[in-house]
């Protein structure tokens, strides 16, 4: 189903008309579309583990999936670990 949902995401047409087509229930659909976003959304929540290459660090710089960048100066990495889980 899940390759069902994501050839829906690639036409054009509305749920009903692409259902209709593909002989499959609305309600059916709809279960099986939230089931894909919830699953999609677990793959990117959360946070990738960081490593730090030099002692020398002035800055440190957090990437979110969504392309946000943060650059903040180097802290100390206790009070930025409660800063990022805030």
């Amino acid at each position: 189903m899940f390759s069902l949902i994501e050839k829906w995401q690639q036409s054009d047409q509305t749920q009903k008309d692409f259902c209709r087509g593909h002989d499959v229930k609305l309600a059916t659909f709809h279960y099986w579309q939230k089931k894909y976003r919830n699953q999609n959304q677990k793959d990117i929540s959360g946070f990738i583990p960081m490593e730090i290459s030099s002692s020398d660090v002035r800055t440190v710089e957090i990437r979110y999936p969504n392309g946000v960048i943060l650059q903040l100066p180097a802290l100390d990495l206790k009070l930025l670990k409660q800063l990022v889980n805030l």
